[in-house]
């Protein structure tokens, strides 16, 4: 099992309590992990993260290998993107502007999914979003994985299956 992390979990810690400055053994074990294959993301999480020239952006640059950020395009995980847009623009549950907001091309959730759905027993993603399986407004990351039974939890779930702390 290898897990492939979401944007957010870069995101929300170093934007609220956690920023590369200040909570450095955090950051530290990020690195480590990633070193040792533990964890890694894809292209287009890279591609969402580095449009802010920031703090997180240079740590990124200067802490993780070009390895950590694998390929998206591939013919599975590609045929896999095309059956979550299906899925999504076809389901009747969620109302119009939670489908386009799923769909942009230029966030990452869509493309975890799809990658992760290739072989959902060797993937875990893992995000700091929350199920909301009742709610129509929004297509949340971890509802689509249990569509596609593809393990989603949280970044604390993730360091203690790992058995890791910081």
């Amino acid at each position: 099992m290898k897990y492939i992390i979401d944007s957010n979990c870069f995101v929300t810690p170093h934007r609220s309590f956690c920023p590369t400055d200040v909570g450095v053994s955090f950051w530290s074990k990020l690195r480590t992990l990633a070193e040792n294959g533990k964890i890694c993301s894809i292209d287009k999480v890279q591609d969402e993260l580095y449009n802010n020239s920031d703090e997180l952006k240079n740590w990124m640059e200067t802490s993780l290998s070009d390895s950590f950020f694998v390929k998206f395009d591939n013919a599975m995980s590609v045929q896999k993107l095309t059956a979550i847009v299906q899925w999504a623009t076809t389901n009747t549950f969620y109302i119009p502007k939670a489908k386009t907001k799923f769909l942009r091309m230029d966030k990452a959730d869509i493309y975890l999914a799809s990658f992760a759905s290739v072989n959902p027993a060797e993937w875990t993603i893992v995000s700091m979003e929350r199920s909301a399986p009742n709610s129509p407004g929004e297509i949340k990351l971890p509802d689509v994985c249990m569509q596609y039974n593809v393990k989603c939890i949280q970044l604390e779930e993730m360091f203690r299956e790992l058995g890791e702390t910081y």
